[in-house]
């Protein structure tokens, strides 16, 4: 059967975390029937990184830039990550204890493109190889982007 749309009630969307499945939710119109609003959640199943952490050399302008300026690798990977211009604020602040604030973007990485591992790897491979860790970073959001995932 047929219903017409119904005026003055509008779709909402919320944002959830992992794992939680929303409830459905009534919405009442005076005067009109009711409708049930039932929210999906798709998440993207665990994968792991596209390129070894090893495979630097794979892009060695960025693995070079990583080497000798990994503040400013680091800046841009945080601006193409965030959809933002410019990488200043999050190269000063790379800056300040690159092996922190390394960690916490790599983790942000994961957690964005649901990537397996943990704040441990995380913080080891920046403590033992930066500029590949950076690089292993900026090629992944570089194939996220060119996938149309970010």
């Amino acid at each position: 059967m047929y219903q017409p749309p119904m005026q003055g009630v509008q779709p909402q969307m919320q944002i959830v975390q992992p794992g939680y499945a929303p409830q459905p939710t009534m919405a009442t119109v005076p005067g009109q029937a009711n409708v049930v609003v039932v929210t999906q959640v798709v998440q993207r199943p665990p994968k792991d990184w596209s390129h070894s952490l090893l495979d630097c050399f794979g892009d060695c302008a960025t693995c070079c830039l990583a080497t000798f300026v990994p503040c400013f690798v680091y800046g841009q990977n945080k601006a193409a990550l965030n959809k933002h211009e410019g990488c200043c604020g999050d190269c000063c602040l790379y800056c300040c204890c690159p092996w922190c604030v390394g960690s916490g973007g790599r983790t942000s990485i994961r957690a964005k493109y649901n990537i397996t591992g943990d704040s441990c790897g995380d913080c080891c491979a920046h403590l033992c190889c930066t500029p590949c860790a950076l690089t292993q970073e900026k090629r992944e959001i570089d194939g996220m982007i060119a996938a149309g995932m970010n």
